[in-house]
């Protein structure tokens, strides 16, 4: 079983493996596009709040509800794979 970690640390492609700690290519893992699409434009509205210094904690709490969103989306379409959200903002992480 593969586990992997869904972030938005920068330059990271949303996607990780938890043990290899390396980025995973999200198309590789035959996610739809929509998860695709909805996974790019995450990363680019959190590392828009993390160059702004993650000062609104409202839109950080937003962001993270986002990330967790996409975190549940990604594991129904890949069933077979342990999922973990980790909030760059918070530095917390949850199992999904």
């Amino acid at each position: 079983m593969k586990y992997i970690i869904i972030d938005a640390l920068l330059n990271g492609t949303g996607i990780r493996d938890k043990y290899k700690g390396e980025y995973i290519d999200p198309c590789s893992l035959g996610l739809s596009n929509a998860i695709i699409i909805r996974l790019n434009d995450w990363l680019s509205d959190y590392w828009e709040e993390h160059y702004n210094g993650y000062i609104d904690g409202t839109l950080i709490d937003t962001l993270d509800q986002e990330g967790r969103r996409i975190a549940i989306s990604i594991q129904k379409e890949l069933p077979e794979m342990k999922v973990e959200y980790f909030s760059d903002a918070r530095m917390t992480s949850e199992m999904i």
